[in-house]
């Protein structure tokens, strides 16, 4: 096991700072130095899940049928108890995930023309922002490190070689000099323990293991309750980035006011924030019909959405997955109760195709296919 190389994160509990622990023989474990929560660094990720949530989730057994019989959890508030039905539905998910719903060739059509999308908006903007600044990026939802490993293709000459090599995906993950120069730490945070480990053997695979815990952070953790190492990341603009729908997957509006909230916060005092929600207008006639096909019903489950959450715009499935569909008007008043101010929210009718893709995402796809289903956010703080 490699030892931790930076602690880019502070306390989940109190947001203070974090040491190696040098006291006992599991040196790479790490202690809050004011209210003395310890956490886990192993197999190269850092377990950032607050003690409390972490001792619940190690019970998965029992806790999944304290959950289906609606017992009470002691200790833990409504949110801790929605987040940890989150994190049981994603178990045993993740290389599906990641075939069916993220691949960069092989996913379902309807995902990955999505996420096409959202990748040259993300790029598009950061060749921009690269060019004169230093940049922290920040993955709220990382889910097998489709952005880690995107940036990291970036960042090193000789990684992802196959995707480099295929016509079809080298003009996006190629390297890029001002990536290497100044796109300082890339980090990805996902409640899924699973998804973070399987992200990080990807990241090996794909020849970016060398940037692990030194430039690409996969860490395990609650995106509402993420603290950075400020003293780290002052001399850099950090971009807060919540895509695929990973807002409409926190199982409340509290939980996604303060998704919003922790993004604000991580990118002052200077950042960019970045949201990509599904459009409430296609829930019935797309949503429930051909983007939950066959491949992504094998990975997330068959839906079990009642009449009410139809009308309301909420998708359930067997497996416990949770998805809020948007309207703008939605969105804003998000952006509002967050108390983030300036902001812009587009849809089909603002949002502007990127040209330079065409192998990758042609113009007519991504408005044929994409920006009917879409709502982006963007704000500075």
């Amino acid at each position: 096991m490699s030892s931790i190389e930076l602690i880019i994160a502070n306390c989940t509990v109190c947001g203070h700072k974090l040491q190696l622990d040098k006291k006992t023989k599991k040196s790479e474990n790490l202690f809050c130095v004011h209210c003395s929560s310890r956490y886990i660094f192993k197999d190269d990720y850092l377990n950032l899940l607050a003690p409390s949530i972490r001792h619940e989730i190690c019970a998965n057994g029992i806790l999944a049928r304290k959950i289906k019989e609606r017992l009470h959890l002691g200790g833990l508030s409504k949110n801790d108890h929605d987040i940890i039905k989150g994190i049981i539905a994603s178990k045993h998910m993740a290389r599906q995930y990641f075939r069916n719903v993220v691949h960069h060739t092989e996913a379902a059509w309807s995902a990955r023309s999505y996420e096409r999308f959202e990748e040259i908006f993300i790029t598009s903007y950061l060749d921009s922002l690269l060019k004169k600044k230093q940049v922290t990026f920040v993955d709220a939802g990382s889910g097998p490190g489709r952005y880690l490993i995107l940036l990291g293709s970036k960042i090193g000459v000789n990684s992802c070689k196959d995707l480099k090599k295929n016509p079809e995906t080298s003009r996006l993950y190629q390297y890029d000099e001002n990536y290497e120069k100044n796109l300082r730490y890339v980090i990805g945070i996902d409640y899924s323990e699973e998804m973070v480990s399987h992200s990080t053997r990807l990241l090996k695979k794909y020849g970016l293991g060398k940037f692990l815990n030194k430039r690409i952070f996969p860490i395990t953790g609650i995106a509402q309750n993420f603290n950075l190492n400020k003293k780290m990341l002052e001399d850099t603009h950090k971009v807060i980035v919540c895509t695929f729908q990973t807002l409409g997957n926190q199982e409340n509006t509290e939980l996604q006011v303060q998704m919003l909230k922790s993004m604000k916060n991580l990118a002052l005092p200077h950042g960019t924030i970045l949201i990509s929600v599904f459009n409430k207008k296609l829930f019935k006639d797309f949503g429930l019909k051909k983007f939950y096909g066959r491949e992504v019903k094998r990975t997330v489950g068959e839906i079990t959405t009642s009449k009410q959450d139809v009308e309301n715009g909420i998708l359930r499935t067997s497996k416990g997955v949770y998805s809020k569909w948007f309207s703008k008007d939605d969105l804003e008043d998000l952006f509002r109760r967050a108390k983030i101010s300036k902001y812009k929210i587009m849809d089909a009718k603002s949002l502007q195709s990127i040209g330079g893709y065409e192998e990758y995402l042609k113009e007519e796809e991504q408005r044929k296919d994409v920006f009917p289903r879409a709502i982006v956010g963007m704000a500075q703080v």
